[in-house]
């Protein structure tokens, strides 16, 4: 049976250690579900943290005395992104705080990719609604750049998603996809989902 591990911070937690199959209710448990319903055997794990940064993920994994996964779906940053943004933070430090971003990103791949050849990497994203948003797009945008380098260094696929979840929030209105401007809806779970699954199917196919 393939193992599908979802690493990530509270959009990929969805409060799985308080649900029955300790999936969560977000994109994780919808991965879940329909490769149940389409006969695909697949185990689905949820490694989602809430508040989880890049670095206490690494720590985490780094303390697993026994992680094997076959597919990995990586989906971290905006926690990181919140602390850059605080108002008391001076432009110097956010450029260091993204080179140890690039730092704990690149030891967490190396790991990983030692036992792992599939691995997704996801874009974090957020959504102009609070506005003040807004004003995190210049250092969630260097993060993007710095996350597509080690995609394309370890050879990885990278996901974008903050381009389309706008257009979808733009289209159906912002509450119906995001509740915060950070986290996500059901139908934002939903599209989350929707986009991974086509990804990860070829791999669970390598597998059976």
């Amino acid at each position: 049976m393939t193992i599908l591990t979802c690493l990530g911070d509270s959009i990929t937690d969805c409060d799985h250690c308080f649900t029955a199959d300790f999936l969560g209710n977000g994109y994780v448990q919808m991965l879940s579900k329909r490769f149940e319903r389409e006969g695909i055997p697949c185990q689905v794990r949820n490694y989602g943290t809430d508040g989880f940064t890049v670095n206490r993920l690494l720590q985490r994994i780094k303390c697993e005395n026994d992680f094997s996964s076959n597919i990995i779906t990586i989906l971290i940053g905006i926690n990181d992104i919140s602390m850059m943004a605080d108002t008391y933070t001076p432009k110097e430090q956010q450029s260091k705080m993204l080179i140890s971003f690039k730092q704990h990103y690149t030891e967490l791949l190396t790991i990983l990719t030692k036992s792992t050849s599939h691995i997704i990497l996801m874009e974090p994203f957020l959504f102009s609604w609070p506005a003040f948003y807004e004003t995190w797009l210049p250092l969630l945008s260097d993060m993007w750049k710095i996350i597509k380098e080690l995609a394309e260094s370890f050879q990885l696929p990278y996901v974008s998603f903050h381009e389309k979840l706008n257009e979808e929030a733009r289209h159906y209105g912002y509450a119906s996809v995001t509740v915060d401007g950070i986290h996500l809806t059901e139908q934002g779970q939903k599209f989350i989902a929707d986009k991974l699954y086509p990804l990860l199917l070829p791999y669970c196919r390598l597998q059976e």
